[in-house]
């Protein structure tokens, strides 16, 4: 016998899912969230990057401090010659370079060269601290692509050229100024000058010796531009005598055009810069050569410079 079929009218079984718009509304809703979402995470990065550059730079500052401790108060030496390799060198040419940190980014040799910076032959610093990852701002990523294999520094930091000692100098010229002696503070007028002519700015061979502008007020370490940074030291700006502002060596752009600074009586900050050529020599002209240590760049009305020459020194 046949199964009596149902009367009546099939109803079709319908299926449901996303239409094409559904989905469309969906993917736009989720873009949107994205968008605000992203700016949220970059600057949560940002952050963190700051507070790790600050963090590193005190801790450095930390060790700059005990070496004077342990040395009669008078600082760690900020001479190293900027064109040359330590790697390779001998251990007598060594101990002659010693600096508050040895070597200079301008050649692979060094700048690729993580074991330099707990080198307590060279490094003075490395005594205090025996981390070298300190050195390095954990916002700087720029490659150089000067050397053979291009690669990241590994220092990003360097030091106030009014700051600091001399050692390598003595070695070069020992009927010159004594080992210890206070560093020349070349550039500070806007061009190469010697320990004879120190009368003309004020630079700090000792703890005690930061009376103006204050240890508040004066720089110690500073993210130096990676097209820039060569040896320990950073000549940042000046204003010469008919009032033109000008730099040797630029600040680190890294913070989102800014620069971790950190001054001598331990604290840090991220300083903005106003003026984009203040952080960005790529733009107007300056090779990607490391090795600028003797050429003024004029920067005409930079209003970072004049901020700069207050915190680098002061005249007497």
């Amino acid at each position: 016998m046949t199964p009596e079929q149902p009367s009546g009218p099939r109803e079709d079984v319908r299926v449901f899912g996303f239409t094409l718009i559904e989905l469309l509304v969906v993917i736009a809703i989720i873009a949107i969230l994205a968008a605000l979402l992203l700016p949220a995470l970059a600057n949560a990065k940002q952050q963190s990057q700051n507070s790790k550059c600050m963090s590193n730079s005190r801790q450095l500052l930390y060790a700059w401090h005990m070496y004077a401790d342990d040395n009669k108060d008078i600082l760690a030496p900020n001479d190293y010659p900027y064109t040359t390799a330590y790697a390779g060198q001998s251990r007598v040419w060594q101990s002659h370079a010693r600096n508050w940190v040895c070597g200079t980014m301008a050649l692979e040799a060094d700048g690729t060269n993580l074991n330099e910076l707990i080198d307590q032959v060279g490094t003075a610093l490395a005594a205090y601290t025996r981390n070298p990852y300190l050195y390095k701002c954990a916002a700087d990523h720029q490659v150089d692509h000067t050397y053979a294999t291009p690669a990241e520094h590994v220092r990003s930091y360097s030091m106030n050229s009014a700051v600091g000692t001399i050692w390598y100098s003595y070695w070069q010229n020992p009927a010159g100024p004594p080992a210890g002696s206070p560093v020349a503070g070349g550039w500070l007028d806007g061009s190469v000058w010697t320990s004879t002519d120190v009368d003309n700015y004020l630079v700090y061979g000792k703890l005690d010796s930061f009376t103006k502008p204050g240890p508040a007020n004066t720089y110690v370490l500073m993210d130096e531009s990676p097209w820039t940074i060569n040896d320990g030291s950073i000549a940042t700006a000046g204003i010469a005598s008919n009032g033109a502002t000008y730099l040797i060596d630029y600040p680190s752009a890294s913070h989102n055009d800014a620069s971790g600074i950190a001054f001598a009586d331990g604290h840090s900050v991220i300083h903005k810069w106003l003026d984009g050529r203040t952080c960005h020599p790529e733009q107007h002209g300056v090779s990607e050569d490391n090795t600028l240590g003797e050429t003024t760049h004029q920067v005409p009305d930079d209003k970072d410079c004049f901020y700069l020459a207050t915190i680098t020194s002061s005249l007497p």
